[in-house]
């Protein structure tokens, strides 16, 4: 579904001017086609002489409408503006109809254009208006006497000047939509009354089967769409909540212990003012209070609020590092994106993530925040949705948020997880003991269920609880005797993991200890199973075992991941470096960075995975992303260097086709390194040029002095195909950098190079880029020669795929000079090229340039027929970046 066919693209302003030059506002919805749905009211004559009715979408086109039908007393209304690009691929939208006998809710929102809204903008006589989404529900039997429905909204407006009006003014004709629909929203009916001026709202609502009265039999009708109708309230998923949209949570636990206080209050400072801001909640408290557990359970119980998105991500804290583009791709993966759909940088990303957390009430659960500065950017910007942050800290520093602490479970609460776990009659045996242990455990829901888990198990599901609660108290006195605790550990979570992990099997806990030496965040068993040096079936096997005791957790749509929560992994790891030798655990380490890099090298060396990797090798690093990246970070930390330049050259192909060039300076600068601590020349060539290309790429001017390392490197070593490619480069650079003249200096280097190699390919390939710094001179004459003398070599050498690329770039050169018909004549054949192979995308970008040139030319419908097939091209390629470009240009084309 395209922005403009999406509920939110629908809404428009629906304008009535009077002869006398008097005007009024309200809203309306494109509901398919140049059809529009509003109310009456809006646009029926009053006795003062309409001159006429318009439409108007943001700053995108103001266009005249005419009234197919309209009744006064249903104060429903069709329009039919005129004809418009941007309204060519509108769809009709889905039909619902809300049976009010019925006792369940339908959640609702409305997008429109209220008075409070306006600003002046010069060139208009009327004010703009900004858009705003209200939020609420259909209560059942709502209206059921007067055949309407009440919209109960979950807003409340604030009084205008003078306290006559709503703040609303202007809401009627917004058309109300459900997503409790299934997957797309679906409309319901028209606003046509709003009642206080301020305070709790009910706004009255036209139920759109009053369409059937109004055109069934009208030639307009079939465009409507309107035919099957959805019933509401639909029926529940399971669990009695209606789908979310994007979701990506983990699974609520269902051992989960009252905490009713928290949950209500963080709830409602999340949902109270959502129509009007974006809230921040922060849960913070001590490690292993549970802060996780009750912000998923919180998450899971708004379903009927965020309607549009859940989405959590786990962003480490003090134990692994997450980054904030690593944790921007994670919500655009959740939302969907993968692969090409991703934008290609930071800027690009944060922007598309604020975009699709505005398309409808989503909820943000950003899990283990230790610095600010990194979750700053991801937090919505939008009133609609809403973060929801965990820490140990309050984090002071996150500005406008609510906070509530989270304690340990009192009492009666812990004891009452405990019983859950460990059944409510071995607890009333031994009532006592039960309550000491959930008092020498701190009340930390972490370490109860471990100790539960522990006490379930079948080798210890006999033990008196008395027996249990002797050892916990031995182990406490233990460690409180100790210095060197973990950072807000408290003394009970550290004796729940000792007493839990001497109750192992050596081969169980050796691999514990083992998995504590893992970089990254989560694993697979056959990795756990390379770091301990066992078999797989054995590591499959103590897993479950690890997994039973509450030890690791299981995750993974099909349960084949695993991860250790954070505390537990600093436990592993001291258990580790206390008992294993040091030497073992080297080779240990060495072990699980190779997998990974063997991994990699088998895919990423086969002949062109790097201009296009296996897809089996970017559906990995998908789900292996973040650990790839803790994993190289190991190796430099651990000073592995041939494994580290092992992965870095493996990374190119996949950071560089998903543009991930933040990422890709940071692999790359360590491989550079590392080549130099090696005295390895090539490598450190190899390294240098594509940190360069990063860092030009991310607009960095310190690429400058890489790429004359490169040089220096490629000289010294007489590797005259490097330089030539590194000297091409550094020009484009120094273009990048609007300096073209220092660009072509450098081209000509290169071109003296490939002249004296007699490399005529090589020469016409920096043809185009010679040109292109003559473009930017506004040199079209040196340009067009460059590419003509280029074009000509490129037939006598009778390479097809060289002529293209001449002709194409030579099409850009007329088309600036005005010489319309030459560069149509001179493209013709670069877009039957593409058109003859089959190569979708390359012809895309031939119509593209095609369509440049008829707009140019004054020729809007041959440029909007271009325009349109590469539209088509791209999107049957699934590629939103260019789909946005193609669908702006067709904007940019008059009439």
């Amino acid at each position: 579904m395209t922005a403009e066919t999406a509920p939110t693209g629908r809404a428009v302003e629906v304008i009535r001017r009077w002869r006398d030059g008097a005007w009024s506002v309200g809203s309306g919805c494109l509901v398919g086609g140049r059809l529009i749905l509003t109310a009456a009211h809006n646009v029926l004559g009053d006795g003062r002489g309409t001159v006429r009715i318009s439409v108007r979408r943001r700053e995108e086109f103001d266009l005249a409408a005419d009234i197919l039908a309209a009744d006064p007393d249903q104060d429903l209304a069709v329009l039919r503006v005129a004809d418009h690009p941007a309204l060519a691929d509108v769809s009709t939208v889905r039909y619902a109809r809300v049976d009010r006998g019925r006792t369940e809710r339908v959640t609702c929102w409305a997008l429109g254009y209220p008075a409070w809204k306006e600003h002046p903008r010069e060139g208009t006589d009327v004010p703009l208006r900004d858009s705003s989404q209200i939020n609420g529900f259909i209560a059942p039997g709502s209206n059921l006497r007067r055949g309407l429905l009440e919209f109960r909204t979950d807003s409340t407006p604030r009084g205008t000047a003078g306290g006559e009006d709503s703040q609303w003014h202007g809401m009627s004709g917004a058309v109300v939509f459900s997503d409790d629909a299934g997957t797309d929203p679906a409309a319901v009916g028209v606003i046509t009354e709003h009642h206080l001026p301020e305070g709790s709202s009910t706004l009255t609502v036209t139920p759109l089967t009053g369409l059937i009265a109004l055109g069934e039999d009208t030639p307009w009708w079939w465009d409507l769409g309107v035919g099957n109708w959805i019933d509401l309230p639909r029926p529940r998923t399971g669990n009695g909540q209606p789908a979310t949209r994007h979701m990506k949570l983990r699974r609520a636990a269902t051992d989960f212990t009252d905490r009713a206080r928290a949950i209500v209050r963080a709830s409602a400072l999340l949902t109270d003012q959502l129509a009007d801001s974006a809230p921040v909640v922060v849960l913070h408290g001590m490690a292993g209070v549970g802060k996780t557990e009750l912000a998923t359970q919180i998450a899971h119980r708004l379903a009927p609020t965020f309607r549009h998105a859940r989405i959590q991500v786990d962003l480490g804290g003090t134990g692994f590092e997450v980054s904030t583009d690593a944790a921007m791709i994670q919500i655009l993966q959740a939302f969907g994106l993968k692969g090409d759909d991703l934008p290609p940088d930071a800027p690009g990303r944060q922007r598309v993530v604020q975009d699709l957390l505005r398309g409808g009430p989503s909820l943000l659960v950003l899990d283990n925040v230790a610095e600010v500065p990194k979750i700053v950017p991801l937090l919505p910007t939008a009133p609609g949705s809403a973060a929801l942050l965990t820490s140990r800290s309050a984090l002071p520093s996150v500005k406008g948020a609510d906070r509530v602490e989270v304690e340990p479970l009192p009492d009666v609460e812990a004891l009452r997880l405990f019983e859950r776990i460990v059944g409510a009659k071995r607890v009333a045996r031994e009532r006592d003991a039960a309550h000491t242990i959930v008092t020498l455990l701190g009340g930390l829901p972490l370490a109860i269920c471990i100790t539960g888990a522990n006490l379930i198990a079948p080798s210890q599901s006999r033990r008196p609880l008395g027996v249990h609660a002797e050892l916990l108290a031995d182990e406490r006195q233990r460690i409180s005797q100790l210095e060197g605790q973990l950072d807000g550990e408290d003394i009970g979570v550290r004796s729940s993991f000792e007493v839990s992990y001497r109750a192992l099997r050596e081969d169980t806990r050796r691999l514990f200890r083992y998995l504590g030496l893992l970089a990254g965040a989560d694993f697979v068993s056959e990795l756990a199973a390379v770091c301990a040096g066992i078999g797989p079936e054995d590591a499959q096997r103590l897993l479950g075992e690890l997994a039973d005791r509450q030890l690791v957790e299981v995750g993974g749509s099909t349960g084949e991941r695993y991860r250790l929560h954070d505390l537990l992994r600093l436990y592993a790891r001291e258990h580790a470096e206390r008992t294993e030798p040091a030497a073992d655990r080297q080779a240990a380490v060495r072990r699980s960075l190779d997998w990974y890099a063997t991994r990699m090298a088998t895919w990423m060396s086969r002949p062109g995975a790097h201009e296009l990797p296996p897809a089996d090798a970017v559906d990995w690093f998908a789900e292996e992303h973040l650990n790839v990246r803790a994993t190289i970070r190991r190796a430099y930390e651990t000073q592995e260097w041939d494994l580290v330049l092992s992965m870095a050259e493996s990374l190119y192909g996949l950071l560089f086709n998903r543009s991930h060039w933040e990422e890709m300076e940071s692999v790359k600068a360590m491989a550079v390194e590392a080549a130099r601590t090696r005295h390895d020349e090539s490598a450190e060539l190899g390294s240098l040029i594509h940190l360069a290309e990063a860092r030009r790429a991310l607009g960095r001017h310190e690429a400058a002095e890489l790429y004359a390392r490169a040089l220096e490197i490629a000289r010294g070593r007489g590797d005259q195909d490097k330089e030539g490619w590194i000297l091409t480069h550094f020009g484009d650079f120094q273009c990048d950098l609007h300096r073209p003249g220092d660009g072509l200096r450098r081209y000509a280097e290169a071109r003296a190079i490939y002249r004296q190699r007699g490399d005529k390919g090589a020469e016409i390939w920096l043809a185009a880029h010679m040109a292109d710094a003559y473009r930017q001179l506004e040199r079209h004459e040196e340009a067009a020669r460059v590419l003509t003398d280029a074009l000509e070599e490129s037939r006598r050498r009778g390479d097809p795929a060289e002529i293209v690329w001449c002709q194409w770039h030579l099409a850009l050169v007329h088309d600036e000079m005005g010489r319309y018909a030459d560069a149509e004549e001179v493209l013709a054949p670069a877009v039957e090229f593409h058109r003859t192979r089959g190569d979708r995308a390359g012809l895309a970008t031939m119509l593209k340039i095609l369509g440049d040139i008829h707009l140019h030319a004054g020729r809007p419908a041959l440029a909007r027929e271009a325009y349109g097939e590469a539209l088509e091209l791209v999107r049957s390629l699934d590629v939103p970046r260019r789909v946005a470009e193609l669908e702006a240009a067709l904007e940019r084309v008059p009439g």
